[in-house]
């Protein structure tokens, strides 16, 4: 069984039908561990809470054969997200490619019980395809139904605002975020994965998966900003991940898209 990994570079634009290292996730997904001829297994789905494991997952063909062959996506082989199913958890990972196809997200930790959603996001032979199965950890928990449109969320020293316009559904709507410090001045935003930020929409009731990456041609200092499609009205948590003066952050924003 082959074993190529590509490189960013690896599908240059030599001619029309050159293949795009990074295709845009431009619909929600997630919402079937089986799709396209692809389908997402694991041994293990129950976590004792807060405990370390290494978690092992294989992403295989229509004939049952784990894929060892994945293309890049800004700069990983595959992201994996996990978040509790009522949106107060959320992880961003890239785990770790075995020569045999199987994945290995290392010193994984679901951090309260609940019932959790994992999303693994990669791109194979130029398309991109988002799976997702579900996770447990055993133990009591309460439901969070907190839900508000929210337009700052102040997290790590940091206060981030995103723009107000109103958003409708299966329409191209742009989201700017704004961060600054605490004492007002603007940071600079160093790469994530290659970009300014990225941007995980997920739809409450469902959790329908969206994966944004950000205009490249945003230069103003401190602002990052995306452009969005969201399926349906209804009400979507955001989590912008963006990395003002070298430090990683996440701020989630619950938006209403209108019908």
């Amino acid at each position: 069984m082959r074993n190529h990994h590509s490189s960013p570079h690896d599908h240059a634009a030599d001619g029309p039908d050159a293949r795009p290292t990074s295709p845009p996730h431009s619909s929600a997904t997630g919402l079937s561990l089986a799709a396209d001829g692809l389908q997402l297994v694991t041994d293990d789905t129950t976590f004792e809470p807060g405990t370390l494991v290494d978690w092992a997952f294989r992403i295989l063909d229509a004939d049952g054969t784990p894929i060892d062959t994945f293309d890049d996506s800004h700069g990983q082989l595959s992201h994996l997200i996990i978040v509790r199913r009522d949106l107060i958890e959320f992880q961003h990972l890239h785990p770790r490619l075995g020569d045999d196809g199987t994945w290995y997200a290392e010193r994984l930790v679901l951090p309260s019980p609940g019932v959790y959603r994992a999303f693994v996001d990669v791109v194979i032979d130029g398309r991109a395809t988002t799976l997702g199965l579900d996770l447990f950890a055993a133990g009591e928990f309460a439901v969070d139904e907190t839900w508000d449109s929210t337009t700052r969320v102040k997290t790590d020293g940091y206060e981030i605002e995103r723009q107000v316009d109103r958003i409708d559904a299966d329409e191209s709507a742009l989201l700017s975020f704004t961060v600054r410090r605490a004492d007002g001045t603007i940071p600079d935003l160093d790469p994530y994965l290659g970009a300014r930020g990225h941007l995980v929409a997920l739809r409450r009731g469902d959790l329908a998966y969206l994966h944004v990456h950000p205009r490249a041609e945003t230069q103003r200092e401190g602002v990052v900003e995306f452009d969005v499609t969201f399926p349906t009205p209804g009400d979507y948590r955001v989590f912008l991940q963006t990395k003002p003066d070298s430090h990683l952050i996440t701020a989630p924003f619950d938006v209403d898209i209108d019908q």
